[in-house]
């Protein structure tokens, strides 16, 4: 049965990947590392820096403030290109339809389990099935 379960997931999975999004995806991907690699290569960079900053010492490190303004800069330059964006928007509406997904199969299964709201926060509560009489 088991076996039954995990070979019919293998099928969705290879349904979701034949998404047109996904697609999208991989094109954007290829252009936005191609048209933008040295803009990607400092962004790396600075953000290793940023993060051994932030493992040094964070907001009392000497450089904290300007480590973090030039890397909010470069943030926002990045994502203010038109492919990056698009390639942000796509990915979010994937996610937002994958787990979706996701909590309609756990609510198939059962009612008690934990499923986060649109925020990805979890409702506060707990297994229910302790509580309940047969």
């Amino acid at each position: 049965m088991m076996t039954e379960i995990i070979m019919k997931a293998y099928d969705v999975l290879e349904e979701i990947l034949q998404d047109d999004k996904i697609h999208q995806l991989k094109v954007l991907d290829k252009e936005i590392e191609s048209k933008y690699h040295a803009d990607l290569k400092a962004f790396e960079q600075m953000k290793q820096i940023y993060n051994q900053v932030l493992n040094e010492g964070g907001a009392y490190h000497p450089d904290y403030a300007a480590t973090l303004k030039t890397f909010s800069e470069m943030k926002k330059a990045l994502y203010e290109k038109e492919e990056v964006a698009r390639y942000l928007q796509i990915e979010r509406k994937l996610e937002q339809e994958l787990n979706a997904f996701l909590n309609d199969i756990a609510q198939i299964v059962s009612h008690y389990i934990p499923r986060p709201n649109p925020f990805g926060l979890f409702k506060k509560g707990g297994n229910h099935h302790a509580h309940e009489s047969h």
